[in-house]
């Protein structure tokens, strides 16, 4: 009877274990997946049309463009229903808010801001970074600040939705290739 006993309390502790890890690992799976992957509706794909031709698409704080040739067009693809990224391109002046490529645009790119609404606004920062011959890479910008040189064609970019209200440079270190970044405008 004694035994008896003994072993149901472990058996007890064992379900309680096996519960309090569960848990843990679905808080973990939540939340991490929902801020550092971006998963489901705050990914973000772009392209960009360069040397007379469309990229294939790129996700999510990976670099586009060759570095070499002018970046002429921007194409932003993501999930609309829960908010608009738009943004505004610099060449000699800037854009109207853009939520489309341009149309037949030919002129080269010197400089872009981004911004968001509803849902992706309230939730995420929208970050971003040009690169070109010149200066490199720029450092990162966010939610409307301008990244770029108006006296340097873009010639590689990289976009990143970043959750709200947390250390930025701890969801962009991954990204950050170089610390020798610069400011441009």
């Amino acid at each position: 009877m004694k035994y008896i006993n003994k072993f149901k309390k472990y058996i007890i502790l064992g379900i309680v274990i096996l519960l309090m890890l569960g848990i843990s690992i679905f808080i973990y799976h939540k939340y991490s997946n929902d801020g550092m992957n971006n998963k489901n509706i705050y990914n973000v794909k772009y392209k960009v049309y360069q040397n007379g031709k469309w990229s294939k698409y790129s996700k999510n704080g990976m670099t586009i463009g060759d570095k070499k040739n002018p970046i002429q067009n921007i194409e932003l693809k993501y999930n609309k229903d829960k908010g608009t990224i738009y943004y505004y391109v610099y060449n000699n002046e800037w854009s109207e808010p853009l939520y489309n490529p341009l149309v037949d645009n030919v002129k080269d790119i010197y400089g872009i801001k981004l911004e968001e609404s509803d849902v992706l606004y309230k939730k995420y920062d929208v970050c971003y970074r040009t690169y070109n011959n010149k200066d490199k890479w720029l450092n990162w910008s966010c939610n409307g600040e301008v990244n770029g040189n108006k006296e340097e064609p873009i010639t590689a970019l990289e976009f990143k939705l970043i959750p709200k209200n947390i250390i930025k440079f701890d969801y962009l270190k991954d990204y950050n290739k170089t610390l020798d970044t610069k400011k441009g405008f």
